[in-house]
């Protein structure tokens, strides 16, 4: 299906966003809002937007534990608000063990908060 204006406006009306004439207006009246807030709006009508924040946390994984920490671990995946962290060593593992608390703090300052529930490293 080849994806043009009117297919998209009619998209979106179906998905409760608004009406065609609104959709179109370009009153002065109303304030341009941020294209991440029509994105956001759209992932949470598809009922997606907590799957998308999950992988974030997977693809963002070495910019929230840093370089050393990276270094030695994975994202894996993420099972009901469960991440999964493959760890090179048995040492590292027992490290990010005692990490734990602060490694889920700056998980939910990226991704959201609750979004990532738990981290496990195996």
């Amino acid at each position: 299906m080849i994806i043009n204006g009117d297919n998209l406006i009619i998209f979106l009306i179906y998905r409760g966003f608004t009406s065609r004439t609104e959709i179109l207006s370009t009153k002065k009246t109303k304030k341009p809002k941020a294209l991440s807030h029509s994105i956001t709006r759209l992932l949470r009508s598809l009922g997606i937007e907590e799957k998308v924040k999950e992988h974030q946390a997977i693809n963002e994984w070495s910019r929230i534990v840093g370089e050393n920490v990276s270094k030695v671990t994975k994202a894996q995946n993420v099972v009901n608000g469960i991440l999964f962290v493959k760890v090179k060593n048995s040492s590292w593992r027992n490290e990010l063990i005692y990490m734990r608390r602060e490694i889920l703090i700056k998980i939910d300052k990226t991704v959201g908060r609750g979004i990532i529930k738990e981290v496990r490293f195996i």
